[in-house]
């Protein structure tokens, strides 16, 4: 009698706690265990990689909130898995056009440089006309009045006209370096004209590609790069490896028990933003408190204990 009743004891107990296991498993189950598991091999990642980048995205977190949040564990089901789908293949298209905008761009500078740069050879040979011009209107009216006083005195003395003669001829010299300055500056002018028109046709094309790639991808997009269940997280979609550690960590965040939240700059947004790089933020650890501060030491090591016999079991 005395063991029935032990064993029913034992039995309501493990039911207890069994039921309580299961309602407050998802409330800050630290540490967690994960490990990787399958790799689509079309990432190009090896088992090894993708560990060094899950144990920086977990660093993320352990490093801002001072614990052990996280812990690898082959042995464990809960898993980090690269599947390989339509959104990467998306992905693969944005960054070629990215990479061909880019280019793009960095031509439509250097052809804007170069109009700038034929722009300022022109004003300085145009400076270079003027001051030839100036030179020679001056001297041309210096001798139009020579010739017509010694024309009213009825002729220039032989040395005179000797002058006005060798005058004459630089006159004319100047006037044939201006015709040719005028022919280069018109075909300077044309050049510079093509120039631009060229460079407005390749900018306007270019602005039409922006456009294009805006319509595609410039809308800020959710976390659909990766999602979390009770025994896995799945990336489908990631462009360069810090994007991946800030996905992870994101994902982390909801193994940890965390929802989305309001702070554009924090791990836990909503939203998918541009991320070089990426942060654990006082918005993400508060979230992190509200959930185990309030929990009692004995609860939280409880529920490890009961984890880690699952994952031992794999039960």
């Amino acid at each position: 009698m005395r063991t029935v009743l032990i064993f029913g004891a034992v039995v309501f107990l493990l039911s207890n706690l069994s039921f309580w296991y299961v309602k407050t498993a998802h409330l800050c189950p630290v540490p967690i265990a994960y490990s990787i598991g399958t790799i689509d091999e079309r990432f190009g990642l090896t088992q090894s990689e993708l560990g060094a980048i899950a144990a920086e995205a977990e660093a993320l977190w352990e490093r801002k909130v001072g614990n052990d949040l996280f812990v690898y564990d082959e042995r464990t089901d809960f898993s980090i898995n690269l599947i390989y789908d339509e959104r990467q293949q998306l992905a693969s298209t944005e960054e070629e056009w990215r990479v061909r905008l880019d280019e793009e761009e960095r031509a439509n500078e250097a052809q804007i440089a170069k109009v700038k740069e034929e722009g300022e050879a022109y004003s300085a040979l145009q400076a270079d006309y003027e001051a030839v011009l100036v030179r020679y209107e001056s001297r041309l009216s210096a001798y139009n009045n020579q010739v017509a006083t010694h024309n009213e005195a009825g002729g220039a003395p032989k040395e005179e006209y000797a002058k006005l003669q060798t005058e004459a001829a630089a006159l004319a010299d100047m006037q044939s370096e201006l015709l040719s300055q005028e022919r280069a500056l018109r075909a300077k002018a044309e050049a510079i004209n093509e120039l631009g028109e060229r460079a407005n046709a390749d900018i306007a094309a270019y602005n039409a590609e922006v456009l294009k790639y805006n319509e595609v991808f410039g809308n800020l997009e959710a976390f659909t790069q990766g999602d979390f269940e009770r025994e896995r997280i799945n990336v489908y979609k990631f462009s360069t490896k810090e994007e991946l550690t800030a996905v992870l960590a994101h994902e982390f965040g909801h193994a940890l028990g965390l929802g989305h939240v309001e702070d554009e700059s924090a791990i836990m947004y909503y939203l998918m933003t541009d991320r070089d790089t990426s942060e654990v933020t006082n918005t993400d650890v508060a979230a992190l408190a509200a959930i185990c501060d309030g929990e009692s030491p004995l609860a939280r090591r409880t529920r490890y204990l009961i984890r880690s016999i699952i994952n031992y079991f794999n039960f």
